[in-house]
């Protein structure tokens, strides 16, 4: 018998991560679909030529026509997945050059930092909580991403996507966020083994609606533009 177990994921909060979300999906359809297909073959074959007397069945060296079939069949489907992959991955890749918001992420070891240039705000976990990214909804995004020491992988499961984050080699990306809101505990992570304290690298992720995301980045800046404390651990378990 066999058990699909799949993770429980915050919904996609970017058109990006639905893009990856529905060519995940798409594999996983043509990956039920040619196991059932192959497990009723097989049932197949076991009632359909099971011994039935003691005359031995008649021996064919080859069959062109099933040769041709499953070497086809399988290239197909595999070219097919290929072309929907290299088309879904270029537009994930691709970066806006003129974003409603740019969000500088800035990693080491072992803590996240936020900080937003166009606001005067920087958001960063002390002690026991882990900072909160906050982002508006239904804007494009620039993330721009530099560690302060080792690899790190910087991941948000709602975004459907993670970049590594290497030293001496910053990067960005971008993405357009759908209307999606709300408060997504852990949503992001450090997906690199990056040290003693690796899996204490988290941060949470709140999603605003734009008017509200531009009152939340004023009053940081009212009160000095330095966020230092974000989400207690044991709010976001």
């Amino acid at each position: 018998m066999m058990i699909l177990a799949l993770p429980t994921l915050a919904p996609p909060i970017s058109d990006q991560a639905n893009e990856t979300e529905w060519v995940w999906n798409l594999y996983l359809a043509i990956a039920i679909a040619v196991a059932v297909a192959v497990a009723l073959f097989v049932l197949f074959i076991v009632v359909r030529f099971r011994k039935r007397d003691n005359d031995l069945p008649s021996q064919n060296q080859y069959n062109i026509r099933m040769e041709l079939a499953y070497t086809i069949i399988p290239f197909l489907i595999i070219a097919a997945l290929f072309a929907v992959t290299v088309v879904t991955v270029r537009a994930i890749e691709e970066v806006d050059d003129d974003p409603d918001l740019v969000v500088e992420v800035i990693a080491s070891q072992w803590q996240w930092q936020f900080d937003y240039p166009d606001h005067g705000v920087r958001v960063v976990g002390s002690g026991e909580d882990i900072p909160e990214l906050v982002l508006p909804s239904s804007s494009s995004v620039l993330f721009r991403l530099e560690s302060l020491d080792v690899v790190h992988s910087f991941w948000i499961t709602a975004l459907r996507f993670k970049r590594d984050v290497i030293p001496g080699s910053p990067t960005e990306f971008s993405v357009d966020m759908n209307d999606t809101t709300g408060f997504f505990p852990n949503a992001g992570v450090c997906a690199e083994y990056c040290g003693l304290s690796h899996g204490k690298m988290r941060f949470s992720v709140r999603v605003l609606e734009p008017e509200d995301f531009e009152a939340w980045a004023q009053e940081q800046r009212d009160a000095g533009g330095l966020v230092t404390s974000g989400t207690p651990e044991e709010e976001n378990v």
